[in-house]
């Protein structure tokens, strides 16, 4: 596998991670720094490309983000917006944990 960190990533293919991301910003009860980390997860997806080591710590974040919104979150969420989420956060665990699928 190619060093990750000259590797780039359309952030079009990071669709899931964007609108868990959404979802947490509209949704989730978040203390001011983690919504700043929120807000500059979001910002680099405004970008057309990135490195792999950047999508993987945007992946990273939005694990840290769903943990710091509460392990009743998902039961707050309508059908679509937990399906949004789990789409997330499976994305997340292909940056995070299966690399190479990636």
């Amino acid at each position: 596998m190619p060093d990750p960190y000259h590797v780039q990533v359309a952030t079009t293919d990071l669709e899931d991670l964007a609108r868990a991301l959404e979802l947490l910003d509209a949704r989730a009860d978040l203390n001011d720094r983690y919504r700043k980390m929120l807000h500059e997860s979001q910002a680099l997806l405004n970008e057309p490309q990135i490195r792999l080591t950047q999508a993987r710590g945007l992946a990273k974040r939005l694990m840290v983000l769903i943990k710091a919104a509460g392990p009743d979150f998902p039961d707050t969420l309508g059908r679509q917006e937990r399906d949004t989420l789990t789409a997330g956060t499976e994305k997340a665990d292909d940056l995070v944990f299966r690399p190479e699928e990636t």
